[in-house]
């Protein structure tokens, strides 16, 4: 009797035991389990994001600068900055920039460059002239273009035009932007520019910039009377310009309403620079 009890006892011992250890391999098994799912969620928040680019029509030639949101305005060319401006102006109030104030130390904006930087100079060096001035740029691009059989270069999109197959863009804080052309990206020369912003130090030796009037310049400017809404197109001395009315739509083909006082300019380029195929209007 007493070797049936314990053997008895042996049984619900082992019984008990294995019971014990099959719990104990499921809950371990649980635990991984769930501990794994837990790793690999935090493993995939924290691993970070990258991306490869190659010098194309839309890729970054030197990214040492880390960008906002905001600075991806300065790649897009004048015709599609207007006609976002036409979109915006029936929604939002849309600031006029104010008249600039020549600085002493200005860089004159002319049809043949920026300051004493002529176009056909190399850009590279034309760029490292203006960061001792206005510091590293905010964007600076190089880009792409397809030969057509017509002999125009455009990009893989067919959105933009340009005049070679490379072509750089380098955008600074001042609103100032200069642009490239060249064959190879290793060649490529300073070929145009725009000012978007006020700046007492980009404006024409004779106080032009963006923020003026037209009244100012009235001899020298002359402004197309049939634009997109508020907005159209002018010159000045070979230099192109966009402008923005305060009073009247440009709507009529023959006659501007508005009063030269009330046309504000607010944009100037020269040269050769990317333009849109898709007019505003």
């Amino acid at each position: 009797m007493i070797g049936q009890r314990v053997c008895e006892s042996d049984g619900v011992t082992v019984a008990r035991a294995s019971n014990v250890a099959l719990a104990t391999v499921m809950l371990a098994g649980l635990i991984a389990a769930c501990g794994t799912s837990e790793s690999f969620s935090i493993a995939e928040e924290s691993m970070p994001t990258t991306s490869l680019a190659s010098v194309g029509e839309n890729s970054p030639t030197t990214p040492t600068v880390s960008l906002p949101d905001t600075s991806e305005r300065n790649d897009i060319d004048t015709s599609q900055r207007v006609a976002e401006r036409f979109q915006a102006v029936t929604t939002t109030t849309v600031s006029v920039p104010p008249a600039p104030v020549a600085r002493e130390d200005a860089l004159y904006l002319s049809r043949f460059g920026v300051g004493s930087q002529r176009f056909g100079k190399d850009m590279s060096d034309v760029v490292s002239s203006l960061i001792d001035v206005f510091g590293l740029p905010q964007t600076d691009v190089m880009r792409r273009f397809r030969e057509t059989d017509d002999g125009a270069f455009i990009d893989r999109n067919a959105d933009y035009e340009f005049v070679d197959v490379f072509g750089r863009e380098t955008c600074f804080s001042v609103g100032l932007c200069i642009e490239g052309a060249g064959e190879t990206d290793d060649k490529v020369v300073f070929t145009g520019w725009t000012q978007r912003e006020s700046s007492g130090m980009l404006i024409t030796e004779s106080g032009l910039g963006v923020g003026s009037r037209w009244s100012a310049f009235a001899t020298d400017i002359d402004v197309e009377p049939l634009g997109c809404g508020m907005y159209s197109t002018g010159s000045y001395r070979n230099m192109r310009l966009e402008v923005r009315s305060l009073g009247e739509a440009f709507d009529d083909a023959e006659e501007i309403a508005t009063s030269a006082g009330d046309i504000v300019v607010i944009s100037v380029s020269a040269g050769d620079v990317r333009s849109s195929l898709h007019p505003a209007c």
